[in-house]
């Protein structure tokens, strides 16, 4: 365990964590593994004391153990003791972040609002668990095809991780640049003091009530005759996504909402059966993130979240040729992952959403190493590519 106790100079006074004792300066190797290891910031005026029964294994070099708060690259040590025991890098992370408080990197407003609306997290699961559906079982219920067992090895890890976070962020830059070169043309933006209902980042949507009528009518056609080719891309898609999760193993008409044969005999890939050949899975993939760029340009209400993840499963089963079989899962999980996260800029929220909606078949201890680093990787890789983003986001100070 770490234990960290902080000194304020100017108070004197001390907060130790609950067994803090004697301190001592930190050697190479430690003689009594119980002993304190004690570094000193002379910015900050803050100690951290850590305290590891086997740190005598690992290696520290005399390596200085600051607040990440006053120095981010110090928390080396920390974060190089929590990888020796082998946590998972986000674990590690915030756990090397809590070694200085529980609200260390948020915004005053972040952490008063955090506890409320974990809260209502909290009681929301509970009163739809224990009082609506309290026979139900409590779990994800997403399949997916294979059992991946000791096949993600650490270079598939790294291959699959990077690659697919590369990927995601590719595919949501795509996503991005169709939303806004499909907006442009549709909703010229008013003048800044033209009378506008909307809020000021939606300012693009606003326009005569003829102009909606039109560009809304015209934006459904298109979405309409799209899904006559493509069927698949009917509807948001969590209640179909395990159709493209499994490569279409599981025929459209088993899944929600079930689309009666009228609406798919058109389909140029059949939905019936597993997709023929890696260029139809793209294809579907394509349609669904050009319906749901329409919808998006065209003003519609309703989120991306679910969309992406349809679109990405189903451009990850374009690469079956390239990623054997028993790595797919994980494959196809890390692309949706770093798809999602690049658009909406949420990569820990992504993993979780995974995480829990997987069934209780899924190796989750072996599919979200790869889909946590995906997402992150996603996120950077797309910030790299552009400033953009789906969500008006503001920097609050």
């Amino acid at each position: 365990t770490l234990r960290a106790r902080a000194h304020a100079p100017k108070r004197g006074t001390r907060i130790p964590y609950p067994h803090s004792t004697q301190t001592h300066p930190l050697p190479t190797r430690y003689p009594n593994p119980t002993l304190r290891a004690r570094a000193h910031d002379p910015r900050r005026g803050t100690r951290i004391h850590v305290s590891q029964p086997a740190l005598e294994r690992h290696a520290l070099r005399g390596t200085p153990l600051y607040s990440l708060s006053s120095c981010p690259s110090c928390s080396r040590g920390a974060l190089e003791t929590l990888h020796k025991y082998r946590l998972p890098a986000l674990m590690s992370a915030s756990s090397a972040r809590r070694l200085t408080r529980a609200s260390s990197g948020l915004h005053p407003e972040a952490y008063a609002a955090l506890t409320p609306a974990v809260a209502a997290s909290c009681a929301s699961m509970l009163v739809a668990r224990a009082l609506l559906a309290p026979a139900a079982p409590v779990g994800g219920h997403f399949a997916y095809s294979s059992s991946v067992d000791s096949a993600l090895d650490g270079r598939a890890l790294a291959a699959i991780s990077l690659g697919a976070g590369l990927g995601g962020a590719l595919i949501g830059r795509l996503f991005l640049a169709a939303v806004a070169a499909v907006r442009r043309p549709l909703w010229p933006q008013a003048p800044a003091g033209e009378a506008c209902e909307a809020a000021a980042e939606r300012r693009w949507a606003c326009g005569p009530e003829a102009r909606q009528v039109l560009v809304k009518g015209g934006v459904g056609a298109a979405v309409g005759l799209l899904s006559l080719l493509f069927p698949q891309t009917l509807f948001w898609g969590e209640g179909s996504l395990q159709h493209v999760l499994d490569g279409q193993r599981t025929p459209l008409s088993d899944v929600w909402p079930g689309l009666p044969p009228a609406l798919t005999a058109r389909a140029l890939v059949d939905v019936s059966s597993p997709f023929p050949a890696p260029a139809a899975a793209v294809a579907v993939g394509g349609a669904k993130l050009l319906a749901i760029a329409l919808a998006c340009a065209g003003g519609f209400p309703g989120g991306v979240i679910f969309p992406l993840f349809f679109a990405a499963a189903a451009v990850a089963h374009g690469f079956a040729g390239v990623v054997p079989a028993a790595l797919m899962p994980a494959w196809v999980m890390s692309l949706m992952a770093a798809t999602q996260a690049s658009v909406t800029r949420t990569p820990l929220a992504t993993v979780l959403m995974l995480g829990l909606s997987a069934a209780a078949s899924a190796q989750l201890s072996v599919l979200l190493p790869p889909v946590i680093i995906a997402s992150y990787v996603g996120v950077w890789a797309s910030r790299a590519l552009s400033t953009a983003t789906f969500f008006p986001y503001k920097r609050v100070d």
